[in-house]
C-alpha cells in the first residue's frame, strides 16, 4: 500500500514546475567552476508516478497524462483524499465536498468544457478477489470548467447526481480497497446512470469507468484516489 508522504502533499498544493537545491548545492552555487543540475518535478508526472505504481493505470484506467488536479474533502471528518492516503472507513459515509482545477492554463475549449466526477472501487471484494470490481459508488456531472488556480466555490452534491453516493464498505478480511475519483471531459447533458453499480453494469470483473467512459465518448483529464479497509482483518 503506497502513503503519500508529506512532501508529496507539498507539491499538491501548487500547479507549477518546482525545483529543489540538491544537499551541498547552497555552499556550492558562488563557485563558477561547479554546475548545478537541479531537477525539476511536476504535478502532473508526480500524479501519473502515484497512479501507476499503485496499478490505477492499469487496474482502472488506461494511461493519460492528468491535466486537472482534484481536491476530495470530507468536512464532517476532516479528512482529505491525498493520492493514496489511508482513511478510516467511518470518515467517508457521507458525500465529499470537491475541487477540481487545470495544472496548466485551460486552452479556450476547456473553458467551455463540462466535466464528470465519477467514484469507482476496483478491489471489490477484495484487490486479490475482485469478483465484484468495479463498484460504482458515486457519479456527478454536468460539472462547470474550473479556473486555473482552485476556484473559492466548492462544488458539493446533488445537483446533476445520476448516481447517488454510495459510502465505501470493505468486507471484513478483504484488506485494503482502493477508492478512486476519476474526472471526466465531455458532453454530459445526455448521461445516464450504469445498469448496476456492480461491474458498472458491463457483467466483467476489472470492467468500469473506463467502458462506460468510452460508451459515452468522455476523456479521463484527472485521477485521485485513497485507501479504506474494513478494522476486522
Amino acid at each position: 500500500m503506497f502513503s503519500t508522504s508529506l512532501a508529496l502533499a507539498g507539491l499538491l498544493l501548487v500547479n507549477t514546475v518546482s525545483t529543489f537545491p540538491a544537499p551541498g548545492e547552497q555552499q556550492a552555487i558562488n563557485n563558477p567552476e561547479i554546475t548545478i543540475i537541479e531537477p525539476e518535478f511536476s504535478l502532473t508526472s508526480t500524479i501519473r508516478d502515484t497512479l501507476v505504481a499503485n496499478d490505477v493505470i492499469g487496474d482502472v484506467l488506461d494511461d493519460f497524462e492528468p491535466s486537472y488536479y482534484i481536491e476530495v474533502d470530507y468536512p464532517s471528518s476532516h479528512e482529505k483524499v491525498l493520492l493514496g492516503n489511508d482513511i478510516p472507513v467511518d470518515a467517508v459515509s457521507k458525500r465529499p465536498v470537491f475541487n477540481f482545477y487545470s495544472i496548466n492554463s485551460p486552452s479556450i475549449e476547456a473553458k467551455n468544457s463540462t466535466f464528470t466526477l465519477a467514484l469507482t472501487d476496483p478491489d471489490a471484494k477484495s484487490r486479490k478477489k475482485p469478483k465484484w470490481s468495479e463498484m460504482c459508488h458515486w457519479i456527478l456531472t454536468n460539472l462547470t470548467t474550473p479556473i486555473p488556480e482552485p476556484p473559492p466555490e466548492i462544488h458539493a452534491a446533488k445537483p446533476g447526481e445520476i448516481m447517488e453516493y454510495l459510502p465505501p464498505s470493505p468486507p471484513p478480511k478483504t484488506g485494503a480497497h482502493r477508492y478512486v475519483f476519476v474526472l471526466l471531459e465531455g458532453d454530459s447533458s445526455n448521461l445516464k446512470a450504469p445498469d448496476d453499480r456492480k461491474h458498472w453494469g458491463y457483467g466483467k470483473v476489472r470492467h468500469g469507468v473506463r467502458d462506460w467512459a468510452e460508451e459515452n465518448n468522455l476523456k479521463v483529464v484527472g485521477a485521485n484516489f485513497f485507501f479504506a479497509e474494513n478494522e476486522k482483518q
